[in-house]
């Protein structure tokens, strides 16, 4: 009997994401956000970025009084879609610690 690898879930989820393009124009934009588990995060934009470009994303929760808060992720371009739109890869950046800080809270 053949062993199948079990299929990765992908959730998508209601985004809106802010940042500079590569025009350097600060634009906001809503997209869906794909999350599996095996290509990580991805999101499809109308707009150019340039490589590495440091984007916010926040959650578009429906109903909810209160705005979720926007996290920093880094986009690295994967494609382009059949509709013409620029495919990336978000990275959560994480923040450097300054010199002589300790990482001890």
């Amino acid at each position: 009997m053949a062993r199948q690898a079990p299929m990765a879930a992908t959730g998508l989820y209601a985004v809106e994401i802010s940042g500079w393009d590569s025009m350097e124009d600060f634009f906001v934009e809503r997209c869906e956000l794909e999350w599996n588990e095996q290509s990580g995060k991805q999101v499809a934009l109308k707009r150019a970025l340039n490589d590495s470009a440091v984007l916010l994303v926040r959650l578009l929760q429906t109903g909810e009084a209160e705005r979720s808060h926007a996290v920093v992720y880094e986009a690295s371009r994967v494609g382009q879609t059949e509709s013409g739109l620029q495919q990336f890869r978000l990275d959560r950046m994480v923040p450097r610690q300054r010199d002589g800080e300790s990482s001890a809270v």
